[in-house]
């Protein structure tokens, strides 16, 4: 069975109500907007960034102690709509500013909904605001359309709404009363767990078309919810994995006391010992129907992770192309351009420390505004650096404990192909001649050698004598100079990679 949402938060002592903040203490969420109408005249009333979001946290402390629905000071209710013995449908927690609620500005619509996300579920504010924004815009667009939240939505969620209230108006006079924010969850959430709140929801084929339809094409939102939506799914992975351990585990041992009840039966058992071992048997026929159940889950679990990963895929690919068209499209001031210089995009290997290991990921750069557009799936680059090769991208890439050559498309950062030969993992890496030929250190025999491959990263020969395998390449008149095993700087004739004279 799923799991249900557990909540365990005290009740914030405030009573505020929500009105604009004052501007000096506004806060951004993001940049590219959908056109909502927000009320524009004076207040009587301001409230600070901290005391609009403390209104979403109070909602999410109301539902503590497993309540489903909480009113805060009349103005403000939240349902946590979760049906666990229905397994087709999304789950969602709606909150609904009612009658007397002020908000009317759509920051503070989403500084409500990110500071409930921060209480109940342990969202750090970066991705909780991320996530609001989403919220709004995913809601506005689907603004009273049933048959949209019947087709998505468990019973319990669309109980609670109709084609009047369903979803956010973009109009701030149609929130009091008239709007039901609807906030989709995942299967198996819970407070810290990162998709908890579901991204792929969030940002789907209605949403980002939306987005698209603007003058920016809400690059820089999409992306950002792209970058939360891939960690999703790395932590999704693992618990996949964790469960698939568990589950090996438990059917190991349920076979392993089976053989041993029938070893047992076969030594002789009296009646009395015979009833015993019967009722275990029972016991562990239910333990494997129970393991058999956690499977189907499982493979489940598999298939979401699977589709989530496309979903990422297809949009970093859609962000790539909208970005390129946006260059394209665009007209660059003589200024911009005085600060930019060359327009081509950049690429750039971000990386990461993992147990001691240095990793990265290949990124590219719009190089006028700055903004990161595509990032490649192989996450274990371990060279330093890249270059050109054929107008593709050239790395070094990890593969298990080794290194192996591995190129990228320029525009989608798809792997295009992977060498076949061992090479060392801090290796130098060079593009040299005409035609274009790779040089690398690559094992041969159990030693270290400098090979050169061909545009297909096949080897075509290696160095005669062995080098140090953190060895560097320079390239002079038919020469290349390199350090030995022993330490020497020698140069190797380019035709033979033989010694030279």
């Amino acid at each position: 069975m799923r799991r249900t949402l557990g909540l365990a938060l005290l009740l914030l002592p405030v009573l505020l109500s929500a009105q604009d903040v004052a501007e000096d203490e506004l806060r951004d969420l993001g940049t590219a907007d959908i056109e909502f109408i927000n009320y524009e005249g004076p207040h009587d009333r301001i409230d600070t960034d901290q005391e609009i979001r403390a209104i979403g946290r109070a909602l999410a402390a109301g539902l503590a102690g497993g309540r489903t629905e909480f009113d805060y000071v009349g103005k403000y209710r939240v349902i946590h709509a979760v049906d666990p013995s229905t397994e087709r449908g999304l789950d969602a927690d709606i909150i609904i500013p009612l009658a007397t609620a002020r908000v009317d500005h759509i920051d503070n619509v989403r500084r409500i909904v990110s500071g409930f996300l921060s209480e109940s579920y342990d969202y750090q504010r970066d991705d909780a605001d991320i996530l609001a924004r989403f919220v709004t815009i995913y809601n506005a667009v689907s603004r009273g359309n049933m048959d949209f939240f019947d087709d998505r939505y468990k019973p319990v969620v669309v109980q609670h709404m109709s084609e009047e209230n369903a979803g956010l108006s973009r109009r701030y006079d149609e929130w009091p009363g008239k709007s039901r924010i609807v906030i989709p969850l995942g299967a198996d959430g819970g407070p810290g767990v990162l998709g908890t709140v579901d991204p792929g929801e969030l940002g789907g084929e209605q949403v980002v078309e939306e987005l698209r339809s603007q003058d920016d094409m809400g690059i820089e939102d999409r992306q950002e919810l792209v970058d939360l939506t891939e960690r999703v799914v790395e932590e999704r992975e693992e618990a996949v994995d964790r469960e698939e351990v568990a589950i090996t585990e438990e059917e190991q041992r349920i076979a392993q006391r089976e053989e041993e009840i029938q070893a047992e039966r076969e030594e002789g058992a009296d009646d009395e010992r015979e009833r015993q071992l019967a009722e275990e048997e029972a016991a562990l026929q239910e333990d494997r129907a129970e393991v058999d159940e956690r499977r189907e889950e499982l493979q489940d679990d598999r298939q979401e992770v699977a589709e989530l990963t496309t979903q990422v895929r297809e949009e970093r690919e859609q962000i790539a192309s909208d970005t390129r068209a946006l260059l394209d499209e665009s007209e660059i001031s003589d200024e911009i351009r005085g600060l930019t210089g060359d327009l081509s995009p950049i690429y750039f290997i971000q990386v990461r420390e993992e147990s001691g290991t240095v990793l990265g990921q290949l990124v590219q750069i719009n190089p006028v505004n700055g903004l990161l557009v595509n990032r490649s799936a192989e996450n274990a680059i371990v060279s330093r650096s890249y270059t050109f090769v054929e107008d593709s991208l050239l790395v070094i890439a990890a593969e298990a404990d080794t290194g192996r050559l591995a190129v990228f498309e320029v525009t989608s950062l798809e792997e295009l192909r992977r060498g076949a030969e061992e090479i060392f993992l801090g290796s130098s890496l060079a593009v040299h001649g005409d035609p274009a030929a790779v040089y690398a250190v690559v094992r041969q025999d159990g030693d270290w050698y400098v090979g050169r491959f061909g545009a297909d990263l096949a080897l075509i020969e290696r160095s005669v004598i062995a080098v140090n395998p953190y060895t560097t390449f320079a390239f002079s008149g038919g020469r290349l100079w390199i350090q030995t095993k022993d330490d020497r700087i020698v140069a190797l004739g380019l035709a033979d990679m033989r010694i030279a004279p």
